[in-house]
């Protein structure tokens, strides 16, 4: 059968008022075959548990219906929810596969344009392949996010074109043309056309009627699919990927009983409402994100549903009182007052406009989190180490996954907690007034505390080498008995020097190295005055 005069596929029938890509029966079985393709590939490599991004979100928005962020997404948001609905998996696996569906469906449309302008199976399978599993579509193919089905829509729109670059009469034209719009090249159409044109020039040539032809058309066709494979393949498997739903778990477990946690950033915002929310993690804890307290629909939907935590106004505003608009605004410091009750956590920072929580509260380091302690209260920094030593549970090693992953966010999110306790207390003997007894112990607990984890944890984070050299410095001019000079001094040499290797971008760098020339100086000297005094003693 001709291209174009067999059942449409896609939007309609080909026929009466439907509007139909129209490429035959044998291009459609081609079509349907290599978007079953994709999608078996994709189902494969899904996330099984919550990705990282808008991801935690868009599936809580789904799943309770509610409003993702601007613009909201609403046709996603209600194929999400009867995705939700769906068994098998948690919703995050459901949701994935959706979109990993939607994004084969996307493929399947790619193949239709180029097969619909150039007649060419091979070209029609580049395009496809290309696109579909080159590194970037492969990714945010296979994650709840609204790329895929962006997607599917642009593969639509180049479809919907292609026929109405075909079609022959003014009627036939009226039945696309308000679907058409000038869209932005594709490489990986115009890769599928540009192979099809070098096919149809071949024709012309003493390689027609040969079995070469066809080599010369698929064999690119192939090679360049399966080099998009082999080299993405490893990169965008994701399905032993939980690195973000361990993030959150890790998070919400450390938690004591009732807590409030303020919320800020993708991350911690949006994995923590995912698992509260979706999967019943902890419901004993209350979430409020930061961000949305300042608009002033969102409290008074949310009040309702949180009967033991306080909202003194309407909407959160670093001045507080009534505003022109008549709504009743309240800042910070006025919510922790009213919740005293509670114990309050903020999850990743607070927000840098309202700063009156200063008024009455500190911030404690916890994991990732910080607690708002009241002022009051006496920081005891032995108590403070062992209870957040052991807040989580982490095995993912340090720098294993790509910079520019949720994942490697997460992971350092998690490495950086180990550590901010004794930068917490570090920076208290640094910064506050205290007795020179309290500064000393302060120094020592920082000490102790960054030794213990730079030593349990052969490679870590970088910077983790420069805090633990300061810390071995301020000892060294503190001058305790406890800790030998010559060990202090090898340490804080060595330390900074490793530092200085991996951090070469540091501004301060060159100012190091001079501190460390004058270090190694003091520590042979050191060793003279020592070996004199064997010798004397001798």
């Amino acid at each position: 059968m001709d291209a174009g005069t067999g059942p449409g596929i896609g939007t309609g029938t080909g026929t009466g008022t439907g509007i139909g890509i129209g490429i035959g029966n044998g291009a459609g079985g081609a079509a349907g075959a290599l978007g079953a393709a994709v999608a078996a590939l994709y189902t494969a490599t899904l996330p099984p548990a919550l990705p990282g991004g808008d991801a935690g979100e868009l599936i809580t928005a789904a799943y309770e219906l509610g409003v993702a962020h601007p613009p909201g997404y609403p046709l996603f948001t209600l194929l999400a929810k009867v995705a939700t609905g769906l068994p098998g998996g948690s919703p995050a696996f459901r949701v994935n596969l959706l979109c990993g569906l939607v994004g084969a469906a996307a493929a399947s449309l790619l193949f239709c344009t180029v097969f619909r302008l150039s007649g060419s199976y091979a070209g029609g399978i580049l395009a496809a392949g290309v696109f579909s599993f080159s590194r970037l579509t492969w990714q945010w193919s296979i994650t709840a996010e609204v790329f895929s089905l962006n997607n599917l829509f642009v593969g639509l729109l180049m479809a919907l074109t292609a026929r109405f670059e075909e079609a022959s009469t003014a009627k036939e034209r009226s039945k696309v043309e308000r679907f058409w719009l000038q869209s932005s090249a594709v490489v990986a159409v115009l890769a599928g056309l540009g192979l099809a044109t070098l096919a149809s020039l071949g024709r012309s040539t003493v390689l027609e009627g040969t079995w070469l032809l066809p080599c010369l058309e698929w064999l690119p066709a192939l090679a360049l699919v399966a080099s998009q494979l082999w080299a993405n393949y490893s990169t965008c498997d994701q399905s032993n990927n939980y690195v973000v739903d361990k993030f959150a778990r890790n998070v919400l477990s450390s938690m004591p009983t009732g807590a409030v946690i303020l919320l800020r950033g993708d991350l911690p915002g949006n994995a923590l409402r995912y698992l509260h929310y979706c999967e019943g993690m902890r419901p004993d804890i209350t979430l409020v994100d930061q961000e949305m307290m300042t608009y002033e629909w969102y409290l008074p939907k949310l009040a309702k549903h949180l009967p033991g935590v306080h909202f003194p106004g309407n909407r959160w505003n670093p001045v507080e009182g009534v505003l022109p608009d008549g709504t009743l605004a309240f800042n910070l410091h006025r919510f922790l007052k009213v919740n005293k009750h509670k114990e309050v956590f903020v999850c990743i920072g607070l927000h840098e406009g309202d700063s009156t929580w200063r008024r009455s509260h500190s911030l404690w380091p916890w994991g990732t989190c910080e607690k708002l302690v009241p002022s009051g209260a006496v920081f005891d920094p032995g108590e403070w180490i062992r209870l957040t030593r052991n807040l989580y549970n982490w095995t993912e090693d340090y720098g294993s996954f790509s910079p520019s992953s949720w994942e490697a966010v997460a992971n350092e999110e998690m490495w950086q907690a180990r550590m901010k306790t004794a930068f917490f207390i570090f920076d208290l003997a640094e910064t506050a007034s205290v007795t020179a007894e309290t500064k000393s112990q302060l120094y020592t607990f920082a000490y102790t505390s960054y030794k213990e984890i730079v030593n349990s944890h052969p490679r870590h984070p970088v910077n983790w080498h420069k805090n633990y050299a300061i810390a071995c410095e301020r000892m060294l001019r503190l001058r305790r008995g406890h800790v030998d000079p010559e060990t202090l001094l090898q340490e804080t040499v060595k330390h900074f020097l490793l530092y200085t290797q991996k951090a070469q971008d540091d501004p301060q760098r060159q100012d190091i190295l001079q501190a460390v020339q004058h270090l190694k100086e003091e520590l042979q000297g050191l060793r003279r005055r020592r070996a004199e005094l064997r010798r004397e003693a001798g």
